[in-house]
């Protein structure tokens, strides 16, 4: 537990942006960009806390790394340059289609790994790379909703942080039988 505290945290960190923008209709634009700004600026260096707490396991590595580096950068645009509720709509949806196409791409990665997989998780993350990506479109398209869309959009994608932590528990414990 202690090992995949940081990955809880950085899950629980987007669920919960994702459930403030579910409610933030009556918010001003400036406490919406702070609270996101803030916030995933926290959850990237949990996940780079989780990223180099994976070192040995290449993989899981690079995934934590490169969604803390995308936050990262999402969370300082939002905190120093973003200026309008356009501009915030805007880096929001960039961050999604990166991430669903990151997504896709991991899995593509892992199942070319040439090591056994699970085809049913790798199919789900796949899924759910491309839910993101179509509900970005969606929610572009449904100004009335965006923000709405986008807090379950984030929601989506923390639940996925977490339900990763049990999948490599999995993985951890088929390597600890192969050792002993």
């Amino acid at each position: 537990m202690k090992k995949h505290l940081p990955i809880y945290l950085y899950g629980l960190i987007i669920i919960l942006v994702g459930a403030f923008l579910l409610f933030s209709e009556n918010s001003s634009f400036q406490n919406i960009k702070l609270t996101l700004g803030i916030s995933l600026t926290a959850g990237a260096i949990l996940a780079f806390a989780a990223a180099f707490a994976r070192q040995r396991h290449q993989v899981q590595f690079a995934y934590h790394q490169m969604h803390a580096l995308a936050l990262l950068v999402y969370g300082i645009m939002l905190l120093l340059f973003c200026n309008s509720s356009e501009q915030l709509i805007e880096f929001t949806a960039f961050l999604f289609i990166f991430y669903a196409f990151s997504e896709i791409i991991f899995c593509n990665w892992l199942f070319n790994l040439a090591q056994k997989v699970v085809i049913k998780i790798i199919a789900i993350r796949a899924l759910l790379g491309l839910v993101i990506g179509i509900g970005t479109v969606v929610a572009m398209n449904y100004p009335d909703f965006t923000l709405r869309l986008y807090g379950v959009l984030f929601i989506l994608v923390g639940i996925n942080i977490m339900f990763y932590v049990p999948v490599m528990r999995a993985n951890q414990s088929v390597e600890n039988d192969k050792v002993q």
